[in-house]
């Protein structure tokens, strides 16, 4: 990493400050002197209950509320919370390289408050959601298989983030997680254990009593927008036999569209 005496210092500083209440802002003050960012938001995810809230720095009520929406359920489509359930390793990752290929094809979205946005990074936004931002992930593994995201954000108008940035982040994410584990530790002491939601178990629970498990792989997958195609890549499976699941799965649904899968899907979430 280039001109080192310009990012240990703010790094240094923040493994100092772990446990005191300007941890967080001393964090994001060493993660911005080797990245600009505008906007910052973490989370913990675990594979039995939701997202933990750890910190953001949205301005405004909408924000602020953007930022509930996405814990109480929007969460369940985030490309990083997928790709954490498929084993995603600690890293610096682009959003939009971690999203299916079909992403935006999901009428799904429409049912936990998400509006399309054709301008948008991913094409859709949490209502209320900051625009026009490039959104870049630190992915950071913790005890217990849970996974932080610390979602940094700057306006694609502006340039987003560069090779350059990413590099650097890369370069510095041993460091991140290393004093983001110690704040994590600090702050969740206290807290007691979150507790697993019905909503968390969706997606795995949709369609047990009805479909084969190959079936409810394929629909899943469908679910989270991925084309045949995709889903052939994934289960290691031929499209024909992508699609003679497909059309099991729906014989079995009494399904005849993929809307009527996504609809289907939506009564059982009942967000």
């Amino acid at each position: 990493m280039t001109d080192s005496a310009s990012w240990i210092e703010p790094f240094a500083h923040a493994l100092d400050r772990y446990d005191q209440p300007d941890s967080v802002s001393a964090l994001l003050a060493a993660i911005g002197s080797v990245a600009r960012f505008h906007l910052a938001l973490s989370v913990v995810h675990r594979k039995n209950g939701g997202p933990s809230y750890v910190f953001d720095t949205f301005s405004g009520p909408k924000a602020k509320r953007a930022v509930q929406l996405f814990i109480a359920g929007t969460y369940l489509l985030n490309p990083f919370y997928n790709a954490y359930l498929a084993g995603l390793p600690a890293g610096i990752y682009l959003m939009r390289d971690l999203a299916p290929d079909e992403y935006l094809g999901s009428d799904l979205y429409r049912g936990l408050d998400i509006r399309r946005h054709e301008d948008e990074e991913l094409g859709y936004r949490t209502h209320g959601w900051p625009e026009g931002m490039e959104e870049l992930l630190i992915a950071i593994e913790l005890p217990g298989g849970e996974m932080a995201e610390i979602s940094l954000s700057r306006i694609r108008s502006e340039g987003g983030f560069d090779a350059a940035s990413v590099a650097r982040l890369r370069e510095a994410h041993p460091l991140i997680a290393a004093i983001f584990r110690r704040l994590w530790a600090h702050l969740s002491r206290n807290e007691s254990a979150p507790q697993a939601r019905p909503i968390d178990h969706l997606f795995s629970d949709f369609g047990r009593d009805v479909l084969s498990p190959r079936e409810r792989e394929v629909a899943l997958l469908i679910l989270k927008g991925h084309s045949s195609e995709s889903i052939s890549f994934h289960l290691g499976i031929s499209i024909a036999t992508v699609k003679t699941h497909r059309q099991k799965l729906y014989a079995k649904l009494n399904l005849s569209t993929q809307q009527e899968l996504f609809s289907t899907f939506l009564r059982s979430l009942n967000l």
